[in-house]
């Protein structure tokens, strides 16, 4: 047998997103006019609380790229998909691959830089450990003060204990989530929203594939994962936080899967970061390309290597807590694995359960292929109860849907802890899990209690 020469990988100019797109890296920010000496130029007031609330020092990721390294690219004739200052590239858009010859002259595009290249693992997490709580001394059950008719949408709030912290008046108001996803249909339309819209609650929306505001006629699976979150109708069905303010961002091409949906999801992590919003939320993963030549390899699932991991963890950096749906490829022989960002080690990725707390044929599993737990915890995804385009209430099957019912719950839980930083919400939400002290490849740490979540926090004080 012949034996297989290693290729290496060649560096170019640029590096291919999709079958017209193309991503650039810049050398530098040098020049840019913006200064972090007036971050107010780039940053809203809200964005900067956040960074002094968390003691998160302004850094070079914060700075915006060069405008006149974007303004060259266009005077050669290529179209501006976007562009990322934590990545520090721009995705171009052309129909004539001759044209990107014109890139190999220009001096501030690094030639050398590889893109998805695994590096060494540097980051470990601390073990997760529940503090002593008080247990109440009882012989009756506690009754639980049910604020809200949640409908079709009990079972799965109930899972999860989060009415208690409705009932203490944590129902997600004043905060402020950004969720990522593929459209949300007809949402400015619908029952589950109705009160979200009267009350000025979608703050606001964006197309970042198409670069418009137009979110809402196109695919409703974002919508769906907004109504497990943030739907208020009451005996149809309440979400998980029925109070919270939403930004609808459109990452997502529901006809085509190709990594420069990444640099979409990095390019809205940006905006919403800048923006000043409290969470994300994506019930979108990445590993399986229609390029599948560029399919993410087991090694390249280390949680650092994908744009989508580095835009995640970036974001958690700024003070972001970011929950991602786990994936739905648990039964896939070949890659059964959790899917980017869920692996990335700053996020909260969400497997399924169904409502006998049952893992879901479909739930992706762990661990990373760098031995960290993997799901984070479990939420109802199977046959959880959704908005339907024609104003009813359907059920649907998904870690889509598990990743939202679990994100509103964290949304009360940081109203009701306002100065807990990113990772201690996170390692609550797992020491809250009902197997936090055994967790395994396919429930993780297990399905959290909010109500025990709340009280760690408390104890920790915060």
């Amino acid at each position: 047998a012949v034996a297989a020469l290693a290729i290496p990988q060649m560096a170019e100019a640029q590096f291919k997103v999709a079958p017209d797109k193309y991503a650039v890296k810049f050398t530098d920010k040098n020049g840019s006019g913006y200064s972090l000496d007036r971050p107010e130029e780039f940053l809203t007031k809200k964005a900067l609380d956040r960074r002094a609330k968390f003691q998160i020092n302004l850094d070079d990721y914060d700075l915006p790229v060069n405008g006149a390294y974007v303004d060259s690219l266009k005077a050669l004739g290529f179209k501006i998909q976007g562009v990322s200052k934590w990545l520090n590239c721009a995705v171009i858009q052309t129909d004539d691959s001759t044209e990107l010859a014109k890139l190999d002259n220009l001096s501030f595009i690094d030639t050398g830089y590889k893109w998805l290249q695994v590096k060494e693992k540097t980051t470990s997490l601390p073990p997760v450990e529940r503090p002593k709580l008080k247990e109440k001394k009882s012989k009756n059950p506690e009754t639980v003060n049910y604020v809200y008719d949640y409908g079709e949408g009990l079972t799965q709030a109930e899972m999860l204990n989060i009415p208690k912290l409705h009932a203490l008046g944590y129902t997600g108001k004043g905060m402020t989530i950004a969720v990522f996803d593929a459209g949300f249909y007809k949402a400015d339309q619908l029952n589950c929203f109705t009160k979200m819209y009267t009350e000025g609650r979608v703050l606001g929306v964006r197309d970042f594939a198409d670069n418009d505001t137009t979110v809402y006629d196109s695919d409703n699976h974002g919508m769906n994962v907004l109504s497990c979150i943030a739907g208020n109708w009451s005996g149809k069905l309440v979400g998980t936080a029925p109070d919270a303010s939403a930004y609808l961002f459109r990452t997502e091409i529901s006809s085509s899967e190709n990594i420069v949906e990444e640099f979409l999801w990095a390019f809205a992590a940006e905006v919403a970061d800048s923006l000043g919003v409290d969470m994300i939320h994506s019930s979108l993963g990445y590993q399986d390309f229609d390029d599948k030549s560029v399919n993410y390899t087991r090694e390249q699932g280390d949680g650092n290597t994908t744009i989508a991991d580095i835009a995640a963890d970036r974001a958690a950096a700024k003070g972001i807590v970011v929950s991602v749906s786990a994936g739905n490829d648990g039964d896939d022989l070949n890659y059964p694995w959790i899917s980017s960002p869920a692996d990335a080690d700053s996020v909260l990725a969400v497997g399924a359960v169904d409502k006998r707390r049952k893992i879901a044929y479909f739930s992706s599993i762990g661990n990373t292929v760098d031995g960290r737990v993997k799901p984070d915890v479990c939420a109802m995804g199977f046959m959880s109860a959704v908005q339907g385009p024609s104003n009813h209430i359907t059920h649907s099957n998904g870690t889509s849907f598990s990743g939202p019912i679990l994100a509103g719950c964290v949304l009360c839980l940081m109203q009701a802890h306002p100065d807990a930083p990113v990772m201690e919400i996170l390692q609550a939400v797992r020491a809250a899990g009902d197997i936090y002290d055994q967790p395994n490849t396919q429930y993780g740490y297990g399905i959290p209690d909010f109500e025990i979540a709340h009280k760690i926090l408390t104890k920790r004080g915060y």
